[in-house]
């Protein structure tokens, strides 16, 4: 075989050929096998009896090692925690699916993050979300590390809690995320110092609705008309009324009631 790639192709097509031979009864022969490039396969070239037709000769200048049971024991004492390992803690321990999981553990820089966000209190999932989403997605771009952000593990889990508390909007928290990705800082401190607080209160969400519904009675006559689907234009209308910072799931129930009152 003359690349790495093939290597892999063919350990893996060998892998599945040995388990399904196994699964129907076929007897596992000791040969030499040839990887086809073509056929993306591998064919037998010749049989081995034993260890003699191979050649092997014990090398004079290697003795035997003997490792005994007690020191196997303290090596694997001595491991740090194996990504699969990782994998499982992630899904049973945090709730996170399996891709979730695998992906944050390709990377340890990630999972490292991830889980000092996680014991700094940050919802698992939503620090995961935040990780695998917009905050990679800017590592891609500026073709940056983990380790070069000013945003600390402790700032996104200050961030999941302001989304889950419902002070703030998931949009508010993507607005703000590139300067904690810039130049760090708090998340809080930026919503204090910016009034992003989200708005709650059912009386300030009515007061915006009027407003949009008494600007737009083209739209409104749609959406009574049968349009339902123009309900996103007004939440999208009340949004920008509010600055972003209506309660999405409140505006919605509230817009809902008044549209098809």
């Amino acid at each position: 075989m003359n690349s790495f790639n093939a290597i892999q192709r063919a350990i893996e097509y060998e892998i599945e050929r040995q388990i399904q031979a196994i699964a129907t009864g076929e007897k596992i022969v000791q040969e030499t096998r040839l990887w086809e490039e073509g056929s993306q396969r591998t064919i037998s070239m010749r049989i081995k009896e034993g260890s003699s037709d191979y050649r092997y000769f014990p090398e004079p200048d290697l003795g035997p090692i003997e490792v005994t049971p007690d020191q196997l024991d303290r090596w694997r004492s001595e491991l740090p925690e194996l990504p699969h390992q990782k994998r499982h803690r992630y899904e049973e321990g945090f709730g996170l699916s399996a891709y979730d999981a695998r992906v944050l553990t390709d990377d340890r820089d990630m999972a490292t993050f991830f889980e000092s966000a996680v014991a700094a209190k940050a919802n698992p999932k939503q620090a995961a979300n935040w990780l695998m989403g917009d905050i990679s997605g800017y590592l891609n771009n500026e073709k940056k590390t983990l380790k070069e952000l000013p945003l600390t593990p402790e700032a996104l889990a200050e961030l999941t809690t302001l989304v889950d508390a419902n002070t703030i909007s998931n949009k508010i928290g993507k607005d703000i995320l590139p300067e904690l990705l810039t130049q760090g800082g708090s998340p809080k401190a930026i919503v204090e110092r910016e009034g992003l607080v989200q708005i709650s209160d059912t009386g300030a969400i009515e007061a915006a609705i009027e407003a949009v519904i008494a600007a737009n009675p083209k739209e409104l006559a749609s959406y009574r008309g049968g349009k339902t689907k123009l309900l996103g234009f007004f939440v999208g209308q009340v949004m920008k009324q509010t600055g972003g910072r209506a309660d999405p799931k409140v505006t919605n129930q509230l817009l809902a009631k008044k549209l098809n009152g």
